[in-house]
């Protein structure tokens, strides 16, 4: 993938940032390591504050996209459609989310949602958190901004652990993919033995089932 950047994006390593904060999961914890790395770009790195500035705004490109697409899903289906969404919401983040619901002020959700995106792990991020700000009763530009100040929380978190460990900017890089890595790993296994023991419990219905006939 590196090489790939690198090969195609060498003379415009701001596309190459940009571009990088836009892929799911991997955004700006990814892309400010990206865009400060040496080993990667040798002495054309970009600046730390512009680093930040085209790593934050890759990461919102798609941000108001998810909200629209998210609220439409909440007014223009059916609510089952809407219900079978949130479920899948609260299985993955239930702990998470159990401090806002409905009843929630909208300073409290808004609030919410800009920690939740401001954490800079593979669970979290613009993609996840602008598809349950779509999904809240909050205006559009409420949602926008809740997300807009959680990921720069998250650019500015990552920055500074960059520049504390400048040297080892690559070494944070290839870290953050790993952890990424495990993470989907993780997510797939977990998700084939559900399947599977989901199968398992209807085969052992069905075999009751013709036992008792």
């Amino acid at each position: 993938m590196v090489n790939f950047f690198v090969d195609n994006f060498g003379n415009s390593i701001v596309l190459a940032v940009l571009i990088m904060a836009m892929i799911p999961t991997l955004e700006s914890k990814v892309a400010i390591p990206f865009a400060l790395s040496v080993a990667i770009w040798g002495e054309n790195v970009l600046s730390p504050v512009l680093a930040f500035f085209v790593a934050l705004g890759g990461s919102l490109i798609p941000s108001l996209f998810v909200i629209l697409v998210a609220r439409f899903i909440k007014k223009k289906t059916s609510g089952f459609v809407h219900e079978k969404i949130w479920s899948r919401i609260e299985t993955r983040y239930g702990k998470r989310l159990e401090k806002v619901n409905s009843k929630s002020s909208t300073f409290k959700k808004c609030a919410w949602v800009a920690l939740f995106v401001s954490i800079p792990l593979p669970l979290t991020g613009t993609y996840s958190g602008s598809l349950i700000a779509g999904l809240l009763d909050l205006k559009i530009w409420q949602a926008f901004l809740s997300v807009a100040v959680g990921a720069a929380i998250s650019c500015a978190i990552v920055l500074v652990l960059c520049l504390f460990f400048a040297n080892s900017t690559y070494y944070i890089f290839l870290v953050a993919l790993g952890m990424i890595a495990l993470w989907l790993a993780a997510s797939l296994v977990i998700s084939l033995c559900k399947r599977i023991r989901a199968k398992g419990r209807k085969n052992s219905q069905k075999l009751v089932e013709v036992t008792e006939e």
